[in-house]
């Protein structure tokens, strides 16, 4: 039922590296399985992520600028207005979550994440990802209960400057909202149209193709599926994580929350193999009256600099003007390296 359709395609070249010798160099189109829309795939191994190190913005002078560092939390950023949030703020352990003082939405709040200004990729803890979770959930949890009308909830994560993420301070942010964005508005709607004619959860028959083909599925835990995505989003590729029976917040407990952490400390382990040290995040909930057809999935997309001396950037054309993103790996040999580490 599910069709992973890839394009072959072939350009012939006289290569000058090998004196003007006649070549030929493959590329692919490939069509996400959900969506229909193509990504693609080219120049296969001619950009190798160079790991850089943020330590040197750990300095007392960048710390006592950066509005989530002890003491300035307290006095340069904003709280919820009492109806909103009795406290002004939610504080899960190591967690602190607040209203962002540049809303993308009616309900755009961040979730800082401890008080360090610089936090590794190998330092990101257990105890750290999962007080964020929960005070996500939280936050999510009182809204619905306020009864404000918007259904979509959703978290989302820039880690590190590559990411687009403003300030390096890790913090994530989130956004309950009318309005889905496309992406989830894409996925919530070919969802519901795979289960109106295959009377299956996508989401759940993805997690089971996958595992059957074994080329894209790194593992899977309790409740969860981890995979390497066929049609990437990103220039070295995209992960999913798919909790299948999971749905809407109001299903999220603390066993998920672990499963979740437990299988991003797994991805981050491979980061940190890889060299990769800076991505986007976004976790995804099923509004209610979806329950049947979408279900709880994370995307985890890496973000590099092209060039660390110049800081390109890995987004250009083919995404800005086609709309079409682009991605230099093999989601099969990718997920070849990653499954060792489930």
């Amino acid at each position: 039922m599910i069709e992973f359709k890839t394009e072959v395609v072939t350009t012939t070249i006289l290569d000058p590296r090998e004196g003007f010798a006649r070549k030929e160099i493959d590329s692919e189109i490939r069509y996400d399985p959900l969506t229909g829309e193509s990504r693609r795939l080219a120049h296969f191994g001619m950009i190798k992520p160079r790991k850089e190190d943020f330590s040197s913005w750990d300095t007392p002078e960048n710390r006592s600028r950066c509005p989530f560092c002890p003491p300035n939390i307290e006095r340069m950023t904003p709280r919820f207005p009492p109806e909103v949030l009795q406290d002004g703020h939610i504080r899960r352990g190591e967690a602190t979550l607040l209203p962002n003082i540049s809303p993308y939405d009616r309900f755009s709040a961040l979730a800082v994440m401890g008080t360090r200004h610089v936090v590794p990729l190998e330092e990101l803890s257990p105890s750290l990802l999962k007080d964020t979770f929960l005070a996500e959930m939280d936050f999510f949890r009182i809204i619905a209960a306020k009864s404000f009308g918007t259904p979509y909830n959703i978290v989302i994560w820039n880690y590190m400057p590559p990411s687009g993420g403003g300030i390096v301070h890790p913090h994530q942010q989130i956004i309950v909202s009318d309005s889905p964005g496309n992406l989830l508005r894409k996925s919530l709607e070919n969802s519901k149209r795979y289960y109106q004619v295959h009377r299956q959860n996508y989401w759940r028959e993805l997690c089971r193709a996958e595992k059957e083909k074994g080329q894209r599925f790194a593992g899977e835990l309790e409740r969860s599926c981890w995979l390497a995505s066929f049609a990437p989003l990103g220039v070295l590729g995209e992960f999913l994580g798919i909790f299948p029976d999971v749905h809407t917040v109001s299903d999220v407990d603390g066993a998920v929350i672990d499963e979740l952490v437990s299988g991003l400390e797994r991805l981050f382990r491979y980061f940190s193999s890889a060299n990769i040290y800076s991505f986007n995040m976004g976790l995804f909930f099923a509004p209610e009256g979806t329950e049947k057809y979408f279900s709880l999935h994370l995307r985890v997309i890496p973000r590099l600099f092209l060039n660390l001396e110049q800081k390109t950037s890995d987004v250009n054309s083919l995404l800005m003007v086609l709309q079409e993103p682009f991605a230099v790996v093999q989601p099969e040999k990718q997920c070849a390296e990653l499954r060792s580490f489930w």
